[in-house]
């Protein structure tokens, strides 16, 4: 006899081999000891992601139509998944794996809106160019041509999305939108950010524009990176974000510092972070931020999960 728990339909983690942040689930998934036959990773190439899609516990069983929710931000996944697996929950499939708290009493918020932040976000960057040189070098190059790529797959869903609401029979409670206008709204502003960079990339943005890109991608490298790593360094406690224990701050963190080591050019080993210091205009970083990445690539969890990213990363990226 199987209990409505042990029949409980997978998770899924809608992803891309080489986005950033879709990394930070995938360590949470294996430094709470979830086994890989409790989700499913599906690879979706759209910046949509990451998605994770679960069922919800109090719908669940043979007698109940199954619902799911649809969790899309990198934050609020990690939350889920840290409290669905706990010492004290009743649900746990494997009971041998450790469910560690990955979210203290008081998280510092703090560190993980730090690295959110758009100028010193690693998908920014990647397609940050400081001068006409780099620009025409990363414009002929994969990173060139991904914009145009999505630029055109977004293009497409946005019309599909606005299909799907001339069709809808479902009309807007006031002042509220259908679950269909949302998805409307929030492919526009994909659609919006994405034609922007898209047109500096292929000479139609003029060059004023592109000269005032250039100093925003050099003040990103010089100043704004250089402010993240030295307000990191009087965040973290040492050897991890938040002390002796791996947080949910650590996952983001390292997710963020080892995709900016592989753009640029390092590798995931020790001495890779100096990588980083001939582009930060003199900044040297503290003995807390070494540690931490000393301390995290050698956990097993960053072998799985961030040093195949790196190469996948590397790879796509010419």
């Amino acid at each position: 006899m199987t209990t409505d728990h042990e029949t409980l339909p997978k998770a899924i983690l809608y992803s891309w081999p080489t986005s950033v942040w879709s990394t930070v689930p995938q360590l949470c998934l294996y430094e709470k000891g979830y086994s890989s036959d409790e989700y499913v990773i599906k690879y979706v190439d759209i910046s949509t992601i990451p998605t994770l899609v679960v069922p919800t516990l109090e719908t669940t069983g043979s007698n109940v139509d199954t619902r799911y929710r649809s969790l899309r931000d990198t934050i609020s996944i990690c939350d889920f998944l840290d409290h669905a697996r706990n010492s004290s929950s009743g649900h746990i499939q494997h009971q041998d794996k450790p469910a560690p708290t990955l979210a203290p009493a008081t998280i510092e918020d703090e560190i993980i809106n730090l690295i959110h932040v758009y100028t010193v976000d690693p998908n920014f960057v990647a397609l940050a160019v400081r001068d006409e040189a780099e620009l025409k070098k990363k414009a002929n190059r994969p990173p060139g041509q991904s914009l145009t790529l999505r630029r055109e797959a977004l293009q497409r869903y946005l019309q599909e999305a606005k299909q799907a609401v001339a069709e809808s029979a479902v009309a807007p409670k006031e002042g509220s939108l259908t679950w269909e206008q949302k998805t409307v709204k929030f492919l526009e502003e994909k659609v919006k950010s994405n034609e922007q960079i898209w047109e500096l990339y292929n000479g139609k943005a003029g060059k004023d524009k592109e000269e005032q890109f250039f100093e925003v991608c050099k003040k990103t490298w010089t100043e704004s990176l250089p402010e993240a790593f030295a307000k990191l360094e009087t965040l973290f406690k040492g050897p991890y974000a938040l002390g002796d224990q791996v947080s949910l701050a650590d996952l983001h963190s390292i997710s963020w510092l080892t995709r900016l080591v592989s753009i640029a050019g390092g590798a995931p080993d020790a001495t890779g972070i100096d990588s980083l210091l001939p582009h930060l205009g003199g900044y040297k970083f503290g003995p807390k931020v070494r540690k931490f990445w000393e301390e995290w690539v050698e956990r097993e969890s960053f072998k799985q999960v961030l040093v195949p990213a790196c190469g996948v990363f590397e790879k796509m990226s010419g």
